[in-house]
């Protein structure tokens, strides 16, 4: 049992590292070189790209994202290919390419537009540490959160420059990191974006924090958890959904039982409870 419940926080761990990436790239053989960060999720969503010694950024439209899988290796992704469009004031000015294979970068490009000229770039991709900081940019709201759980800074940056620093779930474990989904939570049509941690007991399921994104008012506004006393389980807990049916669940455990919370989301983002179910 105690092996079994090692391997779960260990893959939790590893799955908190997928959610998020970043390659930290240099131009090569430039008279000046140019360094530069691209920050985005696993998926190469959400993307944008930062100089060295600029204090803005350009966002990245994802253009093509692929996997592949590599002989012997139990048939998982281990090569991923990312090409974005750079995008500056609603212009297209260049293209990325970057090519992983094995969590090492292996070709990288940038392409100005302008001109057509190709900049080769080489780098790594930036592992998560316990001082890092990640960023996304989602429908031009800049996110920007910690990688781990020790370190609540968490913040949206928008367009005309307000700041808004929600709540954030912490948990005072090390070598724990946070998970990060962006996915359409109230079933809208735009992307919404969640945060997950292992729950502070045995950690067997991850507890969420999601913000839905209101497009009425261009910002993002906290998910709050059901206070219907037929559900089951307290909190926003290993959450997942059904795009076709428009379904939202929660799912915990109690004492040897697993529920699970059904639950329709109302034109005013609340949580309507329909039923629970005993998870076998």
């Amino acid at each position: 049992m105690l092996t079994k419940l090692l391997n779960l926080l260990f893959f939790m761990v590893l799955a908190g590292l997928a959610n998020a990436k970043s390659f930290q790239l240099s131009s090569v053989n430039q008279a000046k070189t140019f360094n530069l960060r691209i920050y985005c999720t696993a998926e190469g969503e959400a993307g944008l790209v930062q100089y060295r010694g600029q204090e803005g950024f350009m966002a990245l439209s994802l253009k093509k994202f692929t996997t592949s899988v590599l002989t012997n290796t139990n048939k998982q992704p281990k090569g991923y290919y990312y090409e974005w469009s750079e995008v500056l004031a609603g212009k297209i000015t260049g293209s990325y390419v970057v090519k992983e294979q094995l969590g090492k970068v292996t070709d990288a490009w940038y392409t100005r537009n302008k001109d057509g000229r190709r900049f080769k770039l080489t780098g790594f991709v930036k592992d998560a540490s316990h001082d890092d900081i990640q960023k996304y940019l989602l429908h031009n709201v800049l996110v920007t959160f910690a990688w781990t759980s020790a370190d609540n800074q968490f913040m949206f940056t928008y367009p005309n420059g307000k700041v808004s620093s929600p709540n954030f779930i912490s948990l005072d474990a090390p070598n724990v990191t946070r998970s990060c989904y962006i996915r359409d939570y109230n079933f809208d049509g735009y992307d919404d974006l969640a945060f997950s941690l292992p729950d502070a007991g045995m950690g067997v399921y991850q507890d969420f924090n999601i913000w839905l994104y209101n497009p009425a008012t261009k910002r993002f506004e906290p998910l709050q958890e059901s206070k219907d006393p037929r559900a089951k389980c307290s909190g926003l807990c290993d959450v997942s959904l059904d795009a076709k049916q428009k379904l939202f669940y929660t799912a915990c455990r109690g004492g040897a039982r697993w529920w699970q919370d059904i639950y329709r989301i109302d034109k005013d983002n609340q949580l309507m409870w329909l039923r629970s179910v005993e998870k076998k």
